[in-house]
């Protein structure tokens, strides 16, 4: 049976590689290669967060991949200490990450709770991220524009 220490370890190990912007394939080999895999990733606030929901391995080196290329991640913290059932395999932990855009190096803080799910080799199997800070900082719905001048904000209420 897997011990309470050992999804400690593993999730930390996950959310170190995070943090530390790590390749897509190195975040890959977190992930069960003998079940099923599933990443979600939306608001906490989406009526449907299931049409979020990435299927397969290919889909979550897809999510990696679109974080890596337009991302660096930095400043990640975990806020709460884990939550741990060991007979789910299932760790909880809530945490902030900023986020900072390679094109135009705007940055924006996303504070969220992640659902780990393990296999029995320790892979994750289901990783589940919610946004409990706004909807507007939800990378996956993150968008690189600029900030509204106060210019152009008057002349469009005007018109």
């Amino acid at each position: 049976m897997i011990s309470e220490q050992q999804l400690r370890a593993s999730s930390e190990s996950f959310f170190g590689a995070f943090s530390s912007n790590s390749s897509p394939l190195r975040m890959l080999s977190f992930f069960s290669t003998t079940s099923p895999v599933i990443v979600q990733h939306a608001p906490a606030t989406c009526p449907h967060p299931h049409t979020s929901k990435l299927d397969g391995s290919n889909a979550v080196r897809s999510y990696f991949d679109v974080l890596a290329t337009h991302f660096n991640r930095s400043e990640a913290k975990i806020q709460k200490p884990l939550q741990i059932d060991v007979n789910k395999r299932r760790v909880n932990l809530t945490a902030s990450i900023t986020w900072k855009w390679k094109k135009s190096g705007r940055e924006f803080v996303e504070e969220f709770t992640w659902t780990l799910d393990y296999d029995e080799g320790l892979r994750i199997v289901n990783f589940v991220i919610r946004t409990v800070s706004g909807p507007g900082t939800c990378v996956m719905r993150a968008i690189d524009t600029e900030p509204a001048s106060t210019e152009k904000a008057s002349v469009q209420a005007s018109l």
